[in-house]
């Protein structure tokens, strides 16, 4: 499997960079954390060409490095306005010393992605939560839907237990046992793994 960048943010989100098909040589980000200097600077010592950043939801450790990316931004438009505005969030996280400006750039919807990303809507973290699947390397990107150890909380706005529970029947069930998961926070593992040993998921799945 074609190696996948990770950097792990100060507000504990993960920022993947991958380059799907080392023919045509196009990479792509997964999530944008506030402190994004690392990765582009990674990113530029690689000399890749970037199609694009894919937002798994819109909460802004997952967002607010937007301003910094000098690229096309997709995301489920269901999150547009929670990307956009991160005051609010930010309001429960008086620990962080960050001065966030409100984004005026395009965002572009997720179903305008090319064919090989698969793209998997899955609420309940947030109403456009969003999982990319990129069969010819069998991973996908989960955001704040599924962990490793657990699943993303939906006690936040848009989120809803309901909505998360058939989101895990429906959508985390179809992928592949041998798929690699890469969260949102903390350490990948495969699907098969979670389904065995993820308390939280196997609680809900067939609820």
């Amino acid at each position: 499997m074609d190696d996948i960048y990770t950097y792990t943010s100060f507000t504990t989100s993960n920022c993947y960079v991958l380059t799907p098909d080392v023919n045509d040589g196009i990479s792509y980000v997964i999530d944008l954390p506030p402190d994004l200097g690392d990765v582009l600077n990674y990113i530029n010592s690689k000399n890749f060409t970037i199609g694009g950043a894919l937002l798994t939801h819109g909460h802004f450790d997952h967002s607010l490095g937007m301003s910094a990316f000098d690229g096309s931004i997709y995301i489920n438009l269901d999150d547009e306005q929670l990307a956009r505005n991160p005051e609010e969030q930010l309001k429960g996280f008086s620990g962080l010393n960050l001065n966030p400006s409100k984004y005026e750039g395009d965002l572009i919807s997720v179903d305008n992605l090319n064919n090989d990303i698969k793209v998997h809507s899955n609420p309940g973290h947030t109403k456009g939560s969003t999982s990319f699947e990129f069969p010819n390397m069998g991973v996908v990107f989960t955001g704040d839907f599924v962990f490793k150890d657990g699943i993303g909380r939906t006690d936040l706005y848009s989120g809803n237990t309901s909505e998360m529970i058939n989101s895990l029947n429906s959508v985390f069930t179809m992928f592949p046992n041998d798929y690699l998961v890469y969260p949102g926070h903390g350490d990948k593992d495969t699907v098969k793994s979670i389904k065995n040993n993820n308390l939280l998921v196997r609680e809900y799945l067939n609820d």
